[in-house]
């Protein structure tokens, strides 16, 4: 399986309408696209205006096909006036050798992972019942993404389901990008989310894997246990986003 997100900021009162039109346009259109399995627009809780398109594939070259068609450009045109527009300046020699500035407008961000493998069929109810995307970022050792992935999917995976209110989950291998591993969680409400945070599951689940960890995220924990008032940032710290669904749907 293969997940494709699309991010990008929404105008100020697009919001409004972005849910509207995808459900009448962009879900209508990617149902006829073969091996799109879903597409769901969400939400961030953590900035207003930010939203992702989340799109699951059964093949990474049924995403590619999707692409080069034409179809993602022709979809991304529809709600392209709900869009906040974004631009870069670039510079470069003129033919006379003048320095000129040219302003380029920037796309949504486009991110795509492969699914690890024997990853389960969504359920068909992912789309009805589920409310809340939950994205958790764990940067990796060198030489620990397969120790990693096993305790995932064979320790961790399979206690995730059982929780109250987890629909579904699974893990992406994105390791080219410094060894980030990323484990996303489809929940039934907030309420769910914050509970297995709260509670010690979410904690516990990490002790499986902290020797797997970079070694700066290591450093950062050693000196919090050290001291309460010592704080640090690293290029290796756990991600947490979330995303409300607004509106989605499966095709296969």
């Amino acid at each position: 399986m293969y997940l494709r997100m699309v991010e990008a900021t929404v105008k100020k009162k697009g919001e409004y309408l972005l849910g509207e039109v995808y459900a009448e346009k962009i879900l209508t259109a990617l149902e006829k696209i073969p091996g799109c399995i879903f597409a769901g627009l969400l939400h961030s809780r953590d900035h207003e205006f930010k939203y992702i398109s989340l799109t699951l594939w059964q093949s990474e070259k049924d995403a590619e096909i999707y692409e080069a068609s034409g179809s993602y450009q022709k979809n991304l045109e529809a709600v392209k006036y709900l869009l906040e527009e974004k631009s870069e300046w670039k510079i470069q020699l003129s033919d006379d050798n003048m320095v000129e500035y040219k302003e380029i407008p920037v796309e949504p961000s486009v991110k795509v992972f492969l699914a690890a493998e024997n990853t389960e069929p969504l359920p068909n109810e992912i789309s009805s019942q589920s409310n809340i995307l939950r994205i958790l970022s764990l940067k990796i050792k060198d030489g620990f993404k397969e120790e990693f992935s096993t305790i995932y999917n064979k320790e961790i995976l399979p206690e995730l389901k059982k929780i109250p209110g987890c629909q579904y989950a699974f893990l992406l291998d994105n390791s080219a990008n410094d060894g980030e591993m990323i484990s996303l969680s489809i929940w039934r409400d907030l309420h769910a989310v914050e509970k297995y945070e709260k509670h010690g599951l979410f904690k516990n689940f990490l002790d499986h894997v902290n020797h797997t960890l970079g070694g700066l995220y290591q450093w950062k924990m050693v000196l919090k246990s050290q001291s309460k008032s010592k704080r640090a940032v690293t290029s290796q710290d756990i991600g947490i986003r979330k995303f409300e669904l607004i509106t989605g749907k499966k095709f296969v």
